[in-house]
């Protein structure tokens, strides 16, 4: 095959995949548009914890009219639902509103595994929304998908690549423009694009950021790029007094985008399907990740607040028992109890491009009793990385009285 040939191939493999992927864009953009959260009456008492008559009374006071809907059935969305929270008188909420103090710094968590298929991006996604939303404190928070396939963005963002809108990829390379009077900060605070859920924001990524490491390796080698691991710190700096929790989905890789977002984090959560293919293959990439740790350090990473492994897929079976047990005499420290079971609720959501979080009970559309089993799943999951936030917050404010 000559070279014209083989260039020839490899530019039609790419028109007909720039193809598929537009035709598949503009597909789910049509068939899955992603609508608010929705809340019945029962739904909305339990989620704010008060009775129906109250629950009532503050939707008259603020104007909210459930059964505006052509069916007339009660119901309100999660922008409702917050603005009756945030009306609530201090007795009668949940918990008070975060407000994070100078002496607390923003967590930023991520997730990753040098293995592919672990469930890093479903759990970044379910994480992210399960912390905005099931926790009453309204978390402000941030995800980024450092990912050039970019399946966590088609989650909350999928209008993204057709719209023009700067990927994680766009910034850390430059690749914009300031507006006349348009400040850095501006830029980068408007990258993070607004979501379905009101205290949600996610920088997307774009298939062009699959580039990102040959720029990397092109400024290494034209000594262009002094600190290659420190530029997404850099931009999250610029931005860190808009959220609590950022949390950062990333290849199955260790580049140039991996270590970025190594070096950005301040705790790190390793995913890991309970299969003994995905063990060896994570235990090789834990035998390595010493010298991972060595590059970072050189850089002046100052340590992580916490590392966890959080198991994903889990099936209950003898085998699965035998895996786990084996695990815990290697990683007991390091290993979450809870873990992420093995669902078809969740991977229902997934293919209407949505969590367990972004919906309700009554919006599912197959078992109530299995969606329902399968939210309490991921609620026990995500609570135990939100009480390791909370501890590390608890401990800055200690130090520094």
């Amino acid at each position: 095959m000559t070279i014209e040939k083989t260039t020839h191939i490899f530019q039609d493999l790419k028109e007909g995949a720039d193809r598929y992927i537009k035709r598949r864009n503009q597909r789910l953009l049509v068939n899955h548009r992603k609508e608010l959260r929705s809340f019945t009456r029962a739904e909305a008492s339990i989620y704010l914890d008060i009775d129906v008559k109250t629950l009532d009374r503050y939707c008259a006071s603020l104007g909210i009219d459930p059964r505006r809907h052509e069916d007339a059935q009660w119901s309100i969305d999660i922008e409702e639902i917050y603005k009756v929270r945030d009306s609530l008188s201090v007795e009668l909420r949940k918990e008070p509103k975060f407000k994070r103090s100078d002496k607390q710094k923003a967590q930023i968590i991520v997730i990753q595994n040098q293995k592919g298929g672990v469930g890093k991006t479903v759990s970044s996604a379910t994480i992210g929304s399960g912390l905005a939303t099931e926790f009453h404190q309204e978390y402000r928070v941030g995800l980024i998908d450092m990912d050039g396939q970019a399946t966590l963005s088609m989650y909350y963002a999928p209008e993204s690549a057709q719209e023009g809108c700067l990927s994680v990829g766009d910034l850390i390379m430059g690749n914009y423009e300031l507006d006349e009077n348009e400040t850095k900060k501006e830029a980068i605070s408007s990258a993070f694009l607004p979501t379905t859920i009101p205290n949600l924001r996610i920088l997307p990524a774009s298939q062009s950021d699959r580039g990102i490491e040959g720029w990397f390796h092109e400024g290494v080698f034209n000594k262009s790029l002094s600190s290659p691991y420190s530029i997404l710190s850099k931009i999250l700096n610029e931005v860190e007094d808009e959220f609590d929790i950022i949390i950062i989905d990333t290849p199955p890789s260790l580049g140039y985008a991996t270590y970025n977002a190594y070096y950005a984090a301040t705790s790190v959560l390793f995913p890991l399907s309970i299969t003994e293919n995905d063990i060896d293959a994570t235990c090789s990439y834990f035998s390595y990740i010493p010298q991972v740790w060595g590059l970072l350090n050189n850089a002046k990473h100052q340590g992580y607040d916490f590392m966890k492994i959080l198991i994903t897929n889990h099936k209950d079976s003898s085998t699965t028992t035998e895996l786990l047990n084996s695990l815990n005499d290697s990683f007991s420290p390091y290993l979450y109890s809870k873990e992420f079971k093995n669902s078809e609720a969740v991977r229902q959501a997934s293919s209407l491009l949505s969590t367990v979080f972004d919906m309700s009970k009554s919006e599912y559309p197959k078992s109530k009793m299995s969606y329902q089993v399968a939210q309490q799943n991921a609620y026990e999951v995500t609570s135990q990385l939100q009480r390791d936030i909370v501890n590390v917050w608890r401990k800055q404010e200690q130090e520094q009285e």
